[in-house]
């Protein structure tokens, strides 16, 4: 059974059985995660019309080649006039009912639109989609692992360019550039602090220049054939003092703990509460993360299944998820380890090779 199959059944079974039609609109990049899960193509434009007679992907003449060589779906060619009238003749043409769309992916303006040129019911199937892509093959584990294994290497050659005055952003550079010659593309918008601004959980690069004694927040990854790692490491240049040894030693036993807890099957939520009560049992209590404590990884950075306080589902067998506890000292320093893990019947397996000691420079 191919994908669009898969969906359309798991749509049919666990929303509304009436769903007759499947529409992802992908409009400058609004859906691409699911347009490329789905079809294979890449583009920023384009409409997915799954039906049980075909699939069909419409867009516009900058993408006409390119979704020939990139998928199987039947070109539909937008050509002329506004891309919803295209949309609203082909729903007509193919005699559409009920159709399931991204609720939280659709701007309201065009579902307005649509449903007022469209004699039909709309449905939303964002959650099917999120459980059917937070469940990996093997071959998209692959492909997050090959990502991980370049984000690693970019990682330690970009360390031998830390030194003091050496800006945060020179280092950002250097690390994407690595990260491109390896073959890879950057996975998200990367990370790196140093000082004070690692207390901060998503600091941004800026002109700091890095000074002797400094923690280093370096939050990053690569992507490969479309798929993303997501790996945040700790360096120091000089000597820590005890309470960032401190502080540090406690994040990772919160590291170990829960990944030593996590299993297809435990409750995402048990998983995030091991982690948390390592710091909150200990002084730096008030200084605990406050954001759940990992996220699933694959198309995008961020995906299901999540991690924390408010999360009662099941982790699934072959998730790809985070796991990232960490420490945050306004003022002072933040420490996070965040490594990706894959989800098997009887354990976390680690993906991320890198070290979990504080590297020092």
């Amino acid at each position: 059974m191919n994908r669009t199959q898969e969906l359309m059944e798991a749509v049919r079974s666990s929303v509304c059985k009436d769903v007759d039609t499947v529409m992802i609109w992908n409009y400058e990049s609004s859906s691409t995660a699911n347009t490329f899960y789905l079809s294979g193509f890449r583009g920023s434009c384009s409409i997915l019309i799954i039906h049980d007679k075909s699939n069909y992907i419409i867009t516009d003449s900058r993408y006409f080649e390119q979704a020939e060589q990139e998928t199987d779906f039947i070109l539909v060619r937008h050509t002329t006039g506004r891309l919803a009238n295209t949309v609203v003749n082909f729903l007509k043409e193919l005699s559409a009912q009920v159709v399931g769309f991204e609720a939280e992916r659709l701007d309201f303006k065009t579902y307005d639109e649509l449903s007022k040129m469209l004699n039909v019911r709309f449905v939303p199937i964002d959650q099917t989609l999120y459980k059917m892509r937070s469940t990996k093959s093997e071959e998209e584990i692959d492909k997050i692992r090959k990502a991980s294994r370049i984000a690693e290497q970019a990682f330690m050659e970009t360390l031998s360019c830390v030194k003091d005055g050496v800006s945060e952003i020179e280092i950002c550079a250097e690390l994407e550039y690595r990260i491109k010659k390896l073959g890879a593309q950057v996975g998200f918008e990367t990370l790196i602090g140093s000082g004070a601004s690692t207390s901060k959980p998503h600091v941004k690069p800026t002109e700091k220049k890095i000074q002797n004694g400094e923690l280093i927040l370096f939050d990053f990854g690569a992507r490969i054939d479309g798929y993303c790692c997501d790996i945040t490491r700790m360096a120091l240049l000089g000597k820590p003092t005890e309470e960032i040894i401190e502080c540090y030693d406690l994040v990772r036993e919160s590291l170990e703990k829960a990944t030593n807890e996590g299993a297809a099957g435990v409750i995402a939520r048990h998983v995030d509460q091991v982690a948390r009560q390592v710091i909150l049992q200990s002084k730096y209590a008030e200084y605990c993360f406050k954001y759940g404590l990992g996220h699933g990884i694959g198309l995008e950075v961020h995906e299901s299944p999540r991690m924390g306080p408010i999360f009662d589902e099941p982790l699934p067998s072959g998730a790809v998820i985070t796991v990232e506890p960490g420490i945050y000292i306004p003022g002072k320093f933040g420490i996070r380890i965040e490594n990706d893990v894959i989800v098997r019947d009887r354990c976390f397996e680690k993906i991320t090779a890198l070290t979990e000691e504080l590297i020092a420079l």
